[in-house]
């Protein structure tokens, strides 16, 4: 043993002879074998296997993630490696020869502006006075942030893992040291700070928010404002319907000054957002927050419905069967489209279905205000049918992709604002094969922050889009309400990437008492992975299902190695499109909620795609999503390939492999068709659709007679039969039910026309 020791000895010697200071090394270039000694000035706080090393003359990141592992910060090391660039950032990759001398070495940082950043103090670390957040009292996502420091400016940036992700952003005037970093792909600019952790923000004496700022008891006319300060002051906050906070400021001076600190806004109006910052004070100063987005609770209906293309279970019904829309799913959405009265703005990856865009296009004609926003990486082939008029702004290829899939109705008008949401591309093998849903939600408040982000993506709240103002992506800001009251139930809302959307989804995965079913296209967030594993450690009986099982990073073999029951639909049917998952779905003591919307459970999803997710904390919508989730659980475990009988004129899954047809689609097209030529009427309308169960027909008759007709469901099964008397010429038929909401057939003579009730 003691030879060994002498022979490690012998080695450091070694190195220490050859040993450059950094700058020396540096300024070798790309491509050269360097040895350098230096103190360590990060560990794994960063969420990053890479290290950073300083001495007296500058600075180097190393990257080997098995050889610096065990490096942490404080280390004395002496490193031989290769030099070359990595965006921008002069790094030692991989490393040949690592000694760590010992521990507990620190680097006294530079005091530097924010105009220094830059080449000359790459990789070091530094500190900058009376540095001021952009997004003070909101809390740090994985990206960028920007400050400013004495009339200069500059971004840190948080990585995926970073001991700062999701704590509070100062909300006062902090030191803040960081190591100086590079980020770009053309090797010039892109300098950012990476903050370590909180210890790297020095506070003084002024005041500072202690917490975020919060919103609650929302009603139609008011709502509460709450938040801390880590020192005793008065309550204050000023509010407008615009940033500039026209309206005023409600101040409470007159009550004891608190840590504490609540504000009531009153007589305001209904379905709104109003821009609310709040501010506490002493005698001798003054802190405020960051500015907020507030949304009062609409006069709207509240109505929720959802839409799934693939077959339900309702067996497992406790309040409302599911809908199975199947190969009607486009029209289901077009009988929203139709609804359009004022506007109608699209936010969508991908689109080719001719229903649709012929639906837009009628709208249009209509005089309804139209704006398209698409994605320039897709093909959107829709995009060569659409009426030339209409405005399109497409997210560049080169920044990314434009992820959403959501429609906003009338925004304005209460009684007819909607939003349809969910994992639906309009594509054919979308719509009709993949496993998909939608969701329609009747709400002016929600369609509102909709709105406000569509208008960010935009560049403007005009008609044509503003490109020079336009933001996508990082670009973005928090800058929409997320809490909301919907048909009595709260009701969450965020956009991806700026809107701390994992975070959100990981604290409604953290409130499950009982259950969580997962069912997801893509899950490779290692948060979100985590939280999954520690509730099933607490006992929550966790399952799910997973499409692409594959891809790198796939958190699927680390759930199972931890026990969690998650299946794969890789290589089974049609590709698994959803992106949802259902907490407490039999619970209703507890909190039973469901996310969904088009944010993958990814890395990209979160730091770069343009998404949109749901938080819905209502009993039926959460147990309808139970019921598709259930019938995805029948098949795998079956493994039975879905195909398709035609029964009564509807397509039945037998359940066993049996059917007649492959596709759903198929399916439909034999068993729905009739030839006009057997009818006894020449011309059928109906209207209004959709509609409440309350519709009229207007047919022209080619005889006198008694005919019968018939309402069946989706699942091919008769709920009405009646006869009604028709003459020669022109008939109009009043028809009053009292269906559930869904999709219906009416039967007429041999004639079929398709309705949706609400």
């Amino acid at each position: 043993m003691k030879k060994i020791f002498l022979l490690v000895g012998f080695i450091g010697l070694q190195l220490k002879l050859y040993t450059q200071d950094i700058a020396t090394a540096r300024s070798e270039g790309e491509g050269a074998i360097v040895t350098v000694s230096g103190i360590v000035t990060n560990g794994d706080e960063l969420g990053s296997p890479i290290r950073y090393i300083e001495d007296a003359s500058a600075a180097l990141a190393i990257y080997d993630p098995e050889i610096m592992a065990s490096v942490n910060r404080g280390d004395s090391i002496t490193v031989t490696g290769e030099l070359i660039d990595y965006n921008g950032l002069l790094e030692i990759q991989p490393v040949n020869n690592l000694l760590n001398h010992g521990n507990g070495y620190s680097i006294v940082p530079q005091i530097i502006t924010p105009n220094q950043i830059g080449e000359n103090t790459e990789s070091e670390l530094i500190s900058i006075e009376n540095v001021m957040f952009e997004n003070a009292g909101q809390v740090f996502s994985v990206g960028t942030h920007n400050f400013s420091s004495e009339g200069q400016s500059g971004i840190i940036y948080i990585k995926s893992g970073c001991s700062l992700e999701n704590t509070l952003i100062p909300s006062c005037p902090v030191k803040m040291t960081a190591i100086s970093s590079q980020y770009s792909f053309t090797g010039f600019d892109g300098y950012q700070l990476l903050v370590r952790d909180e210890n790297d923000f020095e506070y003084s004496g002024d005041i500072c928010f202690s917490s975020a700022v919060t919103q609650s008891n929302i009603t139609t006319s008011s709502f509460d404002v709450n938040w801390n300060t880590n020192i005793e002051s008065f309550s204050n906050v000023a509010y407008g319907l615009t940033p500039e906070l026209e309206l005023g400021e409600i101040n409470d001076l007159d009550n004891q000054a608190s840590l504490e600190h609540s504000i009531s806004l009153e007589n305001l109006e209904a379905g709104t957002i109003y821009y609310v910052q709040a501010f506490s004070n002493t005698q001798e100063e003054i802190g405020y927050s960051a500015l907020y987005a507030f949304a009062t609770q609409s006069t709207s209906s509240g109505k929720i419905r959802l839409c799934f293309n693939n077959s339900v279970d309702t067996s497992v019904a406790t309040i409302e069967n599911a809908q199975f829309s199947g190969v009607y799913t486009n029209d289901s959405i077009k009988s929203y489209i139709d609804k359009a009265m004022n506007s109608l703005d699209i936010a969508v990856y991908n689109h080719s279905d001719a229903m649709i865009t012929s639906a837009i296009n009628d709208a249009y004609e209509r005089g309804v205000r139209v704006r398209y926003i698409t994605c320039e990486s897709t093909a959107t082939m829709a995009l060569g049918s659409l009426n030339s008029n209409i405005p399109v702004l497409e997210r560049p290829e080169e920044m990314g992709i434009m992820h959403n899939k959501f429609i906003i109705i009338d925004a304005d008008i209460a009684d007819s604002s909607w939003v349809l949401s969910g994992s639906t591309n309009w594509t054919s093998e979308q719509i009709f094969n993949d496993p998909n849903h939608i969701i329609m939600v009747q709400d002016q408040s929600v369609a509102r922050a909709y709105e406000l982000e569509f208008n960010e993506m935009w560049g403007s709240d005009g008609n044509e889009p503003d490109t020079n103002n336009s933001k996508f992506g990082n670009d973005k800001s928090n800058n929409t309400p997320h809490h909301f009251i919907v048909n009595g139930n709260e009701f969450e809302v965020y956009f991806s990437p700026s809107d701390n959307t994992t975070l959100n989804i990981s604290n409604a995965l953290k409130s499950a008492d009982e259950e969580i079913n997962f069912a997801l296209l893509v899950f490779t967030n290692n948060q979100l992975g985590n939280t999954i594993v520690e509730k099933q450690n607490e006992g929550v009986n966790v399952s799910g299902i997973i499409e692409q099982i594959n891809t790198q990073g796939s958190e699927y073999e680390y759930l199972l190695d931890e026990g969690v029951n998650v299946m794969s639909h890789q290589g089974f049917g049609d590709s698994f499109h959803h992106k949802y998952c259902i907490i407490d779905h039999a619970n209703t003591d507890s909190d039973p909620l469901v996310i969904t919307g088009s944010h993958n459970w990814s890395g990209v999803a979160e730091t770069n795609n343009d998404e949109n997710t749901m938080i819905i904390h209502d009993a039926n919508i959460v147990n309808q999503f139970y019921q598709e989730f259930q019938a995805r659980v029948n098949e795998l475990e079956n493994q039975v390939e879905a195909s398709y009988n035609c029964v009564g004129e509807a397509c039945i899954d037998p359940m066993d492999g049996s059917g007649t047809y492959s596709s759903l689609v198929a399916c439909e097209f034999v068993c729905t068709y009739t030839s006009i030529d057997e009818s006894k009427t020449q011309e059928i309308n109906f209207y209004p659709n959709p509609n409440n169960g309350t519709f009229t027909l207007i047919l022209v008759g080619l005889e006198s007679e008694n005919i019968e007709y018939k309402i069946i469901d989706i699942q091919g099964k008769n709920i009405i039969t009646d006869y009604t008397t028709i003459t020669n010429g022109l008939n109009k038929i009043e028809i009053s039910t009292n269906l559930k909401a869904g999709l219906y057939f009416i039967e007429f003579d041999n004639d079929r026309i398709k309705f949706f009730v609400q």
